[in-house]
């Protein structure tokens, strides 16, 4: 996936640097490519950060730190920040009334609910619907985010898969970075475990558990 990610990147910095370099642009072209270029170089910036993140996470080298977190709130924040930048979808959300209390690191779980439903809404088509809901199931924490636009893929490779290419890939993927991968290795840090679940009709389902915690 990475290598995917990276060569995408340098090819299209590798053509645009070619036109600039062959001559024959107006000003205006040129710097519509200078652009292009600065985008493509800050993409590359962001997944290489990403790569050394998930680094330092499995590794058990990221600074955690330890609290009661109402995933309540997590998830609210989240979802309101979604609708924000997603004007054109429709994205529901369903909170159980009763405290959803983990213990954990809440900087990092914050994170990873925002990787999973920034994937469900980065890959989302035009007018698309979202659904996320929180509860409590079997002494977890329970959270489910749900997509009725999620490409037909190996659920899998993003979730585990880092280095991998998936030349195959349907392109509303591309651009997805490790995201879900980072989500994955947070949520396991925290004694839970993340799953993907396909419903059918383009319909797929993220599911985490979550170890509730024991309040005194």
């Amino acid at each position: 996936m990475v290598s995917h990610e990276t060569r995408s990147a340098l090819v299209g910095v590798q053509g645009l640097s070619e036109l600039i370099r062959d001559g024959g642009l107006t000003p205006d072209e040129v710097r519509e490519c200078a652009n292009d270029i600065f985008i493509e170089a800050q993409r590359m910036d962001g997944l290489i950060g990403e790569m050394f993140d998930l680094h330092r996470i499995e590794s058990n080298q990221a600074p955690f730190r330890k609290a009661l977190v109402d995933l309540r709130g997590v998830v609210q924040d989240a979802t309101d920040k979604a609708r924000e930048r997603n004007p054109g979808l429709t994205i529901e959300l369903s909170i159980a009334p009763a405290p959803l209390i983990v213990s954990g690191d809440p900087d990092r779980l914050k994170q990873a609910v925002q990787y999973v439903i920034g994937f469900c809404t980065r890959t989302a088509r035009a007018g698309g619907r979202i659904w996320l809901e929180a509860s409590v199931e079997r002494g977890n924490v329970a959270l489910t985010v749900g997509s009725n636009s999620l490409p037909a893929v190996n659920f899998d490779d993003w979730l585990y898969g880092r280095y991998e290419r998936y030349e195959q890939r349907p392109s509303s993927v591309i651009g997805a970075g490790l995201g879900l991968a980072i989500a994955r290795a947070i949520i396991e840090l925290h004694g839970g475990q993340i799953v993907a679940a396909e419903k059918g009709e383009q319909k797929s389902e993220f599911l985490v558990a979550i170890p509730r915690a024991e309040l005194d």
